[in-house]
């Protein structure tokens, strides 16, 4: 009986420090993660730089944060699993992806930008990140996103389900006024890189 209790807190205690992994649960055309073609359920966790190809796509589930993040073609992402004090876990460099957490979760990270960082609330959004312009944009589908400026830290905004925010590029420096989408916009955005 002791060797039970005992095995159930060591593997309680590494549950809790346990760090986060991403697996490829989906995966379409040629996705590559620090130069290496992956496969699904091939396992993310370390640093690198995750590089989708034309007409790819990659779903990776997060399990600890019950989150599912889909990189949609030509898209760019670093991605830090590497230790718990990694500053930045997720960088999305270019392109679209999409972002599901769930709602029981009360946060699972905040992923950047070249021009932004979006705290994540339990939520579903599209972010869309244009390099060539400097550019990033945000559709929430459910739950709230805070979307705050990177170099402005004054520069915050929440958004909520049915709204979009842009920032850089052609949209300004600051962030501007938040959009309130009519319905069928958002069901346009919302066929985009579906989990």
């Amino acid at each position: 009986m002791k060797i039970f209790a005992i095995s159930l807190i060591f593997l309680a205690s590494i549950s809790i420090w346990a760090l986060p992994t991403g697996t490829v649960s989906k995966l379409r055309g040629e996705v590559y993660f620090n130069g290496k073609l992956l496969k699904t359920n091939d396992v993310i966790n370390t640093s690198g730089i995750l590089k989708s190809k034309r007409r790819s796509f990659i779903k990776l589930a997060i399990s600890e944060w019950n989150t599912n993040i889909v990189v949609g073609p030509n898209s760019e992402m670093k991605i830090d699993l590497s230790s718990k004090a990694a500053p930045k876990k997720y960088s999305f460099l270019k392109g679209r992806c999409r972002w599901k957490t769930n709602k029981n979760i009360k946060s699972s990270g905040v992923i950047h930008t070249n021009q932004a960082s979006l705290g994540v609330r339990g939520t579903d959004y599209l972010l869309i990140v244009n390099s060539l312009l400097g550019e990033t944009e945000i559709v929430v589908f459910d739950g709230l996103v805070d979307f705050k400026n990177a170099t402005d830290k004054a520069d915050v905004a929440l958004l909520k389900k049915n709204q979009w925010g842009g920032l850089g590029g052609r949209y300004g420096a600051k962030i501007g006024k938040v959009l309130d989408l009519p319905t069928h916009i958002i069901s346009a955005f919302d066929k985009q890189l579906k989990l």
